[in-house]
């Protein structure tokens, strides 16, 4: 006969689950405020715990990025990073499977597309006049045969940062890191027409004209995708 006490799934530990409840209402209530969390001894009495115990449940939320350890300072809450759990990950999946780029540039291009309308109306002058910089930059170095995948990235970077929409910019962080990794990006064959259409796409900015501003990334993605094809043939 069938022992239902060992067989039975153990309950979870109500004690844990209610220290894991209160670390929570101790994240939320810090998140906003930036201060640093309690020290250890405190939250030991506060929440009624060994300090064994105390640093189990909040590894926990260390190790997704929550809850982070600043030395000599103390722990701080702080609203995670997921582009470098992805990155860390997908990179080495990409090293095995490097057509899986030409999926990361669909999502890509679906998310930076759709988010042209609320960049475009929310980027101030002062990014603008960045934006310039990076295209006087990019062609500088296009002239001399030099990548600029610095400028690229953060010509890119500054439209999307303009939306304050922190995770488009992660994700999108994600595809930027992972396609430097690729090193795509640096085997142009025509830098200055990629200059060049970076200063289109400024201009249409500043003329807040978004139909051109779309079929100009719709331009740039299929630029992507074939050097990112004829990468894939090469190797």
């Amino acid at each position: 006969m069938t022992n239902l006490e060992t067989t039975a799934p153990k309950s979870k530990d109500p004690k844990t689950h209610s220290l894991k409840e209160m670390i929570i209402g101790l994240i939320i209530e810090h998140l906003d405020t930036e201060e640093k969390l309690p020290p250890e001894k405190e939250l030991m009495r506060r929440f009624g715990v060994s300090r064994t115990t105390l640093r189990e449940a909040l590894s926990a939320f260390e190790s997704n990025g929550i809850i982070v350890s600043r030395q000599g300072s103390g722990r701080y809450v702080q609203i995670p990073n997921i582009s470098k759990q992805i990155v860390d990950t997908w990179s080495i999946v990409i090293q095995s499977k490097p057509s899986m780029l030409l999926e990361l540039l669909e999502i890509r291009s679906i998310l930076e597309i759709n988010s042209l309308p609320k960049a475009m109306e929310r980027i101030n002058t002062d990014q603008l006049q960045y934006l310039g910089l990076q295209v006087e930059i990019m062609k500088s170095k296009a002239a001399k045969g030099e990548p600029f995948v610095k400028e690229d990235r953060q010509f890119h970077k500054t439209l999307f940062t303009s939306t304050n929409n922190i995770f488009l910019e992660q994700l999108l962080t994600t595809f930027w890191d992972l396609f430097e990794e690729s090193e795509i990006n640096k085997k142009h064959n025509d830098l200055m027409e990629v200059a060049f259409q970076h200063e289109k796409m400024l201009e249409a900015f500043a003329k807040q004209d978004l139909p051109l501003l779309s079929q100009l990334f719709q331009e740039q993605f299929s630029d992507a995708r074939y050097q990112i094809m004829k990468s894939l043939v090469n190797s």
